[in-house]
């Protein structure tokens, strides 16, 4: 099978934290990392590492042409590896890198014990007012704020910060907050007081969040206040909108002239008249509701890689009763976000151990009539998880499915060899033969081609 090893899996913790991983090469990852406690040990060290070694580098190329690159350079040099004769050069190239490995070691345990450099920030101090402290020395202005350093504002005082990427931060005392995050993702931690800030447009690939005790704020080319307390926020928006993700992991949208307080129960939404709602095209809010599903499937990401399933599940639950009730008005302008959220319900599902509820929500996918290459990475975690209980006959089927899905899908080869396998070891010969053979066809230089083609000799002696 061509499943990841070890090594594979370790070279791509940070990508898969960050969820860059292509669907094809996630469902390989987590399938390796639920049956290797080894690697499930190291992932939990990366998982706490990432966010510091992320500010600590600049930010990568994008994602995706990297993911192709490396690909394209993995399959090139298993290709060469195959082919080339064994050398006796190889006999110290292990202790080599052994040797370089202990070098490292020597240098980092050296270095433990030093005190850390500051984090150079991204933004700088405009104006001061008042008293405020930037860490533990008076703030000035034209000051770089280091990342983490706390900002502290006594009562009457008030600071201005303008970031790197144009963004203006105002606060009033008194308040407490402090920077983190990178240029790219700036993350401002409101622990106490007011703060307003002017966002300009951001790329794609940039956020701009607010972070207090109970509300995460993200937002995009607008004008909006936060106030922190010690137990409740408050949220003001003047122009544009912002997406506030409460402590339970659902989320909402506040528009312009809209505030959101979350010791207060928000007000039910007023119903639309049954002649208007007939009448009158899709409203402006269903533009609106697909970008809040695109922030709960965020959302719901960044909660299981946090290990947090049976939450991602409750997300998902109260994001698909969101679509639901608005899908008649809507016409299903949210279609594509709505198959990603039924994909995550069944990755989260698998994570928690719900093994027969992952495979019904996997091939109820397939059911739907999503897009091919979804229903390709969906069936094959399906088959993957039913050969790993036994049930081969079954897992041979839905590796053919997949197949079926996406002839030429990323999983293509995976599938064909899970559906070679499996009918091996389930005792279909004959299937398993045609599927080598089919192999074989397709991929002359595969990595189981070896295998394939014994497979094959064996039905001519």
């Amino acid at each position: 099978m061509t499943g990841l090893r070890c090594a594979d899996v370790e070279a791509r913790f940070v990508d898969a934290f960050d969820g860059r991983l292509d669907p094809a090469e996630s469902v390989r990852f987590h399938s390796h990392i639920e049956g290797c406690a080894a690697c499930r040990e190291r992932a939990a060290l990366w998982r706490s590492l990432a966010p510091r070694l992320r500010d600590a580098v600049p930010p990568g190329p994008e994602a995706m042409a990297t993911r192709r690159m490396q690909v394209e350079i993995e399959r090139r040099l298993a290709g060469r590896i195959a082919d080339s004769p064994p050398r006796r050069w190889r006999a110290w190239w292990a202790p080599a890198i052994g040797m370089v490995a202990a070098a490292a070691a020597v240098v980092i345990w050296l270095r433990v014990g030093r005190p850390a450099q500051p984090l150079v920030g991204y933004a700088a101090v405009v104006s001061v007012r008042g008293e405020a402290r930037l860490g533990d020395q008076a703030s000035r202005a034209a000051a770089r704020v280091p990342v983490g350093a706390p900002i502290a504002l006594a009562a009457g005082a008030a600071v201005e910060l303008a970031l790197d990427s144009g963004a203006a931060v105002y606060v009033d005392g008194p308040s407490r907050l402090a920077l983190e995050g990178n240029a790219r993702a700036v993350a401002v931690r409101l622990t106490a007081g007011r703060l307003n800030a002017v966002v300009a447009h951001r790329k794609p690939d940039e956020t701009f969040a607010v972070i207090t005790n109970d509300l995460r704020v993200t937002v995009r080319g607008t004008k909006f206040s936060v106030t922190a307390g010690d137990a409740t926020s408050r949220v003001d928006v003047s122009e544009g909108q912002v997406a506030v993700q409460r402590a339970d992991g659902s989320t909402l949208l506040v528009s312009a002239g809209g505030t959101f307080d979350s010791g207060a129960l928000p007000a039910p939404p007023p119903e639309l008249p049954a002649a208007v709602a007939s009448d009158r095209p899709a409203p402006p809010s269903c533009a609106a509701l697909a970008r809040s599903c695109q922030t709960t499937a965020r959302a719901v990401r960044a909660t299981m890689r946090a290990g947090g399933s049976e939450r991602a599940l409750r997300q998902i639950a109260d994001a698909r009763r969101e679509l639901r009730a608005t899908d008649a008005i809507c016409e299903g302008s949210a279609a594509d976000c709505e198959d990603e959220l039924r994909y995550l319900n069944a990755e989260a599902l698998n994570q928690a151990g719900r093994l027969d509820d992952a495979v019904a929500a996997y091939r109820a996918i397939d059911r739907r009539v999503a897009p091919s290459a979804m229903r390709q990475n969906a069936l094959y975690a399906a088959a993957q998880i039913e050969r790993r209980q036994g049930h081969l006959a079954a897992a041979a089927a839905d590796f053919e499915r997949a197949l079926a899905a996406a002839p030429r899908g990323a999983l293509h080869e995976d599938a064909l060899v899970g559906a070679m396998e499996s009918a091996r070891a389930a005792g279909d010969t004959a299937r398993a033969r045609a599927l080598a053979a089919r192999y074989l066809e397709e991929f002359p230089r595969g990595l189981v081609a070896p295998a394939a083609r014994k497979l094959v000799s064996d039905g001519h002696p």
